[in-house]
């Protein structure tokens, strides 16, 4: 009887401990899918939210985006102001200088900042539109770069031509690359986009209706891509 006793006392340890292991593991998956932390935004996300967050509710704006003229190599931010022209008169400069402070000492502190008064709600409307299909255009692509070339990753820049030119989304990659693995290298990047355009944006409004031109610069910010 001693051994039996021994013998099913053996088996009830034996099943709690897989049972306590069982419990250790899922707690540690549970614990691991928490610790994920979700993609980063890219810089020029992370500002014009910035700045949104600032001017919201303590006036009223149509909304704020970020452009690079790559023809003129002109980098500016546009601050969309609702009302009057008496209201937009009131509140231009002040707008201006509180954007000002908030790129001071920042990657974007060289850039022009352009207070315009927005026309009609069906502008502001088509401003949101494009703010909102351009910032998933670079959310995507930031974090798909990120994840295949973490290693020569900087950041992208994103910007459009104006509603009234011809609609061209142009994309530019920074990375760290150096010239003498720069062109396998980048034409990869280049790839990537051009699969996550097609896989994951094909139903975004801008990457259907615009030209799409992809820049990757080097670390010495030469560009190292012969598409364009």
């Amino acid at each position: 009887m001693g051994f039996i006793r021994k013998k099913v006392l053996i088996v009830v340890l034996s099943i709690m401990g897989v049972l306590l292991l069982n419990f250790g593991l899922a707690t540690l998956n549970s614990s691991a899918e928490k610790n994920i932390s979700p993609p980063q935004k890219n810089a020029d996300v992370k500002m014009m939210e910035k700045i949104e967050e600032k001017l919201s509710g303590k006036y009223d704006i149509s909304g704020v985006s970020i452009k690079i003229h790559v023809d003129n190599n002109t980098k500016d931010i546009y601050i969309g102001v609702l009302g009057n022209q008496e209201y937009y008169d009131s509140v231009k400069q002040e707008v201006k200088d509180i954007v000002k402070s908030l790129i001071k000492s920042t990657k974007f502190e060289a850039y022009n900042v352009n207070v315009k008064k927005s026309e009609s709600p069906m502008v502001n409307k088509e401003l949101l539109e494009r703010h909102n299909l351009i910032s998933e255009i670079g959310k995507t692509i930031d974090n798909d770069i990120s994840k295949a070339h973490s290693n020569y990753f900087d950041k992208i820049n994103m910007s459009i031509t104006p509603p009234d030119s011809p609609p061209e989304l142009i994309i530019e990659v920074d990375t760290f690359l150096e010239r003498n693995n720069q062109e396998t290298i980048g034409k990869e990047i280049e790839n990537t986009i051009h699969t996550t355009l097609g896989k994951k944006l094909f139903s975004n409004k801008l990457v259907n209706e615009s030209t799409v031109k992809i820049y990757i610069y080097n670390k010495h910010k030469e560009k190292i891509n012969t598409s364009f």
